[in-house]
């Protein structure tokens, strides 16, 4: 169990709001640290990497901090670990080692729906959360820069853009991305709710009237019957023709009674149907508008990095010209210093 140490890297963990809830984890990293699911005597702690979450295995994954560099590994989860929604491992092999870096999106399993005997669905949450990670002198683990430290690059307009808000551009892509997936996983299941409704309605209807056409011809066929089966005199037949028009209109005043309940029922199911429909539209709405700002974050990402390639060319050319010039005003002070060694022997 980790605890808190001077000068030693720290590990810090924080929810999303869509994950499974947990309590803020700080975790000191002088030794590895084990990722896994809450099992007899090991319990979740603020201070350790274990969860009371379903979705994780037991030995679930690793987190160290090595020469400088903090990583994490997944040790043949059931669900897998992903690091800014790319998953690690294939299957349940053991991933290889993974370097991440301070705000990194970070998540241990996947979301599970559990259908239980009493028709009922049960969805456990996997765990998701923002990582914060300080080296042992307290400075941020951020990833370095490939201008060689610069911490800032030049827009098209002259502006200066620091490459802390390249990075940050890059979080929240990666972020709507993930919400991106969540919303089309809700829309895959709204529609087969939708698809599975329909279905039950229709047969649920043509069962009933079915079985109450059956119910009325069977009756019908009784009594029928029990009146071919008695020797009556013409007033009996009388009196037994009277009593089976009373109870047609009996049996058709239960059979209107009992449409009416279908149709009512049926109205009910249309409602239900029409709200599941407007939240599939409601959810649909959100996914586009989702993957269009994806799309336009992407887009701006792109522009951004050919400017900052450009840029490094520039100044690469730059370097260039200036030891060229260094080596001309070298060999023009040399070729002056000679001049002058002559002039003052003459």
């Amino acid at each position: 169990m980790s605890s808190s140490v001077p000068n030693a890297p720290k590990f810090v963990l924080a929810s999303k709001g869509n994950s499974h809830p947990f309590q803020e984890r700080v975790v000191y990293l002088t030794e590895p640290q084990k990722v896994g699911r809450s099992v007899g005597r090991t319990k979740p702690a603020s201070n350790n990497l274990i969860f009371d979450c379903k979705v994780l295995s037991r030995n679930h994954g690793i987190v160290w901090y090595e020469q400088g560099q903090f990583w994490v590994q997944d040790t043949k989860s059931a669900n897998g670990t992903f690091v800014a929604n790319q998953r690690l491992n294939k299957g349940s092999e053991e991933s290889a080692p993974k370097e991440i870096f301070h705000e990194d999106l970070i998540q241990f399993g996947v979301d599970v729906v559990e259908n239980q005997r009493n028709g009922v669905s049960v969805t456990h949450g996997c765990i998701i959360g923002v990582v914060y990670l300080y080296h042992p002198d307290g400075s941020e683990a951020r990833p370095v820069s490939a201008a060689g430290g610069a911490n800032q690059i030049l827009f098209s307009s002259g502006l200066p853009i620091p490459t802390q808000d390249l990075y940050q551009l890059q979080k929240y892509l990666e972020e709507a991305s993930h919400r991106e997936q969540l919303l089309e996983s809700k829309l895959a299941a709204l529609q087969r709710l939708v698809a599975d409704t329909r279905t039950c309605s229709a047969e649920s209807w043509r069962a009933l009237v079915e079985e109450d056409s059956l119910l009325t011809r069977l009756e019908l066929l009784e009594s029928q019957l029990v009146v071919f089966s008695k020797n009556l005199s013409d007033e009996s037949l009388q009196k037994e023709i009277t009593l089976l028009n009373q109870d047609k209109l009996k049996y058709a005043a239960a059979a209107k009674e009992s449409v009416e309940k279908i149709v009512e029922e049926k109205q009910q199911i249309e409602c239900k149907l029409s709200n599941v429909e407007r939240c599939y539209s409601e959810t649909e709405d959100e996914c586009e508008h989702l993957r269009a700002t994806s799309e336009e974050t992407a887009n701006r990402l792109q522009e951004l990095a050919t400017k900052h390639t450009e840029l490094l060319e520039q100044v690469s050319t730059l370097k260039s010209k200036l030891s060229e010039a260094e080596n001309a005003r070298h060999e023009v002070s040399e070729a002056f210093s000679t001049e002058k060694q002559d002039l003052v022997k003459k």
